[in-house]
């Protein structure tokens, strides 16, 4: 659920522009930066230029960087959003419905005291409103009432049964007004197989040196014990016992393009997607 969801000069820039779409399993957005417009389309259902947005937070308020949508400005006041993002085409042909496939997120209202936000998140085999309105693969909750009031919660559903279909994903930000604003972050379409497990936050970091071609893991708590790297098609091209709380993995053998590590620390796995090029 970074970026997600799967020429001489004009080539190169589109294929580095249509990699940053996963559309094949394990898929994760984590909005490390502005995927709007690129890997997922916005639609503003009440007309009032106002939609979802990309954001970073400071330091200060926890370094998020997320997509939002608004059910307040002091600009303007109260607002009455029905606002939608739409994902970018994810493929299940190659799956069947006895697989357990899951779509996860994270969810918060920004202000625990202004978090009555309601949200509704669908998944269906078109990419227009009324295809997911129809779906029967969706999900509509408050955002303070399954205990995301100023926290991020995870939350999922089972995709299981769009198994064999090219599919999308969307959030609906609507039936609120006059709170404050809803974030997403971690976007996850997975199997059993190649499942995307979240560690608490400020637990783990990585970073990805392109002039190195060195993957650097650091656990905050425990020593790291495994890696494997996936390619985008779903391929092992690395595994690796560990035994540090740092690790630098050199990668300059692996050839270019999109890549998914999981990393093992204390039998909880974490995954992330970095672009070697």
């Amino acid at each position: 659920m970074k970026k997600l969801l799967l020429f001489a000069c004009i080539i190169s820039y589109t294929f580095n522009l249509s990699a940053q779409c996963d559309g094949v399993l394990p898929v994760m957005e984590n909005f490390d930066s502005d995927v709007i417009n690129v890997c997922w389309d916005i639609e503003d259902g009440d007309g009032d230029n106002n939609n979802w947005m990309w954001w970073e937070y400071s330091a200060y308020y926890g370094g998020h960087k997320v997509i939002a949508s608004y059910s307040y400005y002091t600009s303007t006041g109260a607002l009455f959003p029905d606002n939608w993002i739409k994902s970018h085409a994810i493929d299940l042909t190659s799956f069947n419905s006895s697989e357990n496939i899951t779509l996860s997120w994270k969810v918060r209202g920004e202000l625990s005291y202004l978090s009555h936000e309601y949200y509704t998140v669908y998944a269906a085999t078109g990419n227009q409103t009324n295809d997911f309105e129809s779906s029967p693969v969706q999900r509509g909750e408050y955002v303070d009432e399954v205990g995301g009031a100023g926290v991020f919660v995870t939350r999922s559903i089972d995709v299981s049964a769009l198994a064999g279909n090219i599919i999308y994903i969307a959030f609906r930000h609507h039936n609120s007004s006059n709170q404050s604003d809803i974030n997403i972050d971690d976007v996850s379409v997975s199997t059993a197989t190649l499942g995307i497990d979240d560690f608490q936050a400020n637990t783990f970091k990585h970073y990805y040196n392109t002039n190195t071609d060195v993957l650097t893991l650091k656990s905050f708590t425990s020593a790291l014990d495994a890696v494997e790297v996936y390619n985008i098609l779903g391929q092992g091209v690395l595994n690796k016992k560990l035994s540090l709380v740092k690790e630098d993995l050199n990668l300059s053998s692996l050839k270019d393009g999109i890549y998914i590590a999981r990393i093992t620390i204390d039998n909880t796995i974490k995954t992330i997607k970095f672009l070697k090029q």
